[in-house]
């Protein structure tokens, strides 16, 4: 014989809101959200259980739109110079609306200290920070109401990208690890500042949460040379300031004060007319869906080394056409090496990627070259031995509007070169 334990059943009771069974002792039903008269907790379980639901099942639809906006503006990003898991092509950053403090300053291009915030640099950077601002966004957008939080969002942004423009004024920066930075020191100060009006609960699980969050992305950024320190401690510290003057919107607020609507307003005004003015003031690689596939290292070096392949080629076919009419009835040889330099050169200039409309027509004019020199040696290797003498002066033709060509683009290529950071060796090699 043996003894079995009797299983305790659980204690259950009847909602009288929904009829449901829930758990004997809830303060309220799991069912139907119904907080219940004379529960067995304490008052105080249920006055929390009130608070907790009154601020979390408010909407949070801005962090999503921002996290989309982020998302558009990394996809554009990729249409001009191709997708990037680690590093972008930094004549996209600047296109785009990176902060570079010369342009700031030299040209008054204000508007990048809000551009940069929706910025950045590589998949991975944008996946880290669309991560983590999909988690604390939720929350802080539920607890201080959507308009607080567009405009805390965008000032810590801001006050980020302001510290990073005084204190780090070399770098080529962006990404919303300000904002980011602000929004945690936010909620660290929330938990802090109103620990005697949220329940215990909360504030135990926020400090849990963010302190350690805050102290290890400090300590990473110290360690780790390519971060930009200042703008995280500049989206932080603005953060907590911004906690202690801008108060929560607390339960039993149900209609937002004019005032933060009027303020959120201006902050997605400000936004809409930072991008506009990007755009306007756009000098970067044109967008393409051919650059998908692009190596999106730098485009200009890209676009330098390509192009002197794709010359380099076509000279080399020229020179192989000779050989081929020299070479009588044996030119069927000379005629496939230049078609195989003819099509070598295709390939590396469709691979040049496109940066602006002038760089762009070159790339177009010395594919219209290549695509001659590949119809006159095709017309050459079909036509009898003697009757090739139409395409020797065709193709002679075609050198002297390849040598105009080369005229006009070692003319133009160092200004090209020099507005980019670029100038050429004293091999004609860019450094």
């Amino acid at each position: 014989m043996t003894l079995n334990p009797i299983a305790n059943e659980p204690q259950t009771r009847r909602c009288p809101n929904c009829g449901n069974p829930m758990p004997e002792g809830s303060p309220a039903c799991p069912h139907c959200d119904a907080v219940l008269e004379g529960a067995a907790p304490s008052a105080e379980a249920a006055t929390e259980y009130r608070f907790l639901r009154a601020l979390f099942t408010r909407s949070n639809h801005f962090t999503l739109i921002f996290v989309g906006i982020n998302v558009g503006v990394f996809v554009l990003m990729c249409l001009a110079g191709g997708f990037a898991v680690t590093s972008v092509d930094p004549e996209v950053l600047r296109g785009f609306g990176a902060k570079q403090n010369d342009l700031i300053i030299d040209q008054s291009e204000y508007w990048r200290l809000i551009t940069s915030i929706f910025i950045h640099i590589g998949f991975i950077h944008l996946f880290l920070n669309n991560y983590a601002l999909w988690i604390i966004g939720q929350e802080i957008e539920q607890i201080y109401g959507s308009a607080r939080f567009v405009a805390l969002y965008l000032i810590t942004g801001v006050i980020g990208s302001l510290a990073s423009f005084l204190f780090n004024p070399k770098a080529t920066s962006a990404g919303a690890s300000g904002a980011i930075f602000g929004l945690f020191g936010i909620m660290a100060t929330f938990a802090f500042r109103y620990r005697k009006e949220i329940p215990r609960l909360l504030s135990r699980e926020i400090k849990r949460r963010v302190l350690p969050v805050i102290a290890i992305n400090l300590l990473f950024g110290f360690s780790v040379r390519i971060v930009d320190n200042a703008a995280h401690l500049g989206g932080l510290l603005s953060g907590v300031a911004l906690a202690l003057i801008i108060p929560y919107k607390r339960p039993n607020e149900r209609i937002t004060p004019r005032v933060w609507v009027a303020l959120q307003v201006l902050c997605l005004l400000l936004i809409l007319g930072s991008f506009v003015a990007a755009f306007r003031s756009y000098t970067g690689p044109r967008l393409s869906f051919a650059n998908l596939t692009s190596d999106p290292g730098p485009s200009v070096v890209a676009y330098f080394e390509r192009m002197q392949d794709a010359r380099r080629l076509l000279d080399k076919s020229f020179r192989q056409f000779d050989s081929a009419f020299d070479g009588g009835k044996n030119a069927s040889g000379g005629s496939n090496q230049a078609l195989d330099s003819i099509e070598k050169a295709l390939r590396a200039v469709n691979e040049a990627p496109r940066i602006d409309a002038q760089a762009d027509q070159f790339r177009k004019r010395l594919l219209e070259l290549i695509n001659q020199q590949e119809s006159i040696t095709v017309e050459f290797s079909k036509s009898p031995t003697t009757n090739r003498e139409s395409a020797r002066q065709a193709e002679r033709a075609l050198r002297n509007q390849a040598q105009q060509f080369e005229s006009d683009y070692e003319s133009w290529l160092p200004g090209f070169l020099k507005e980019r950071g670029y100038e050429l060796g004293e091999n004609g090699d860019h450094r």
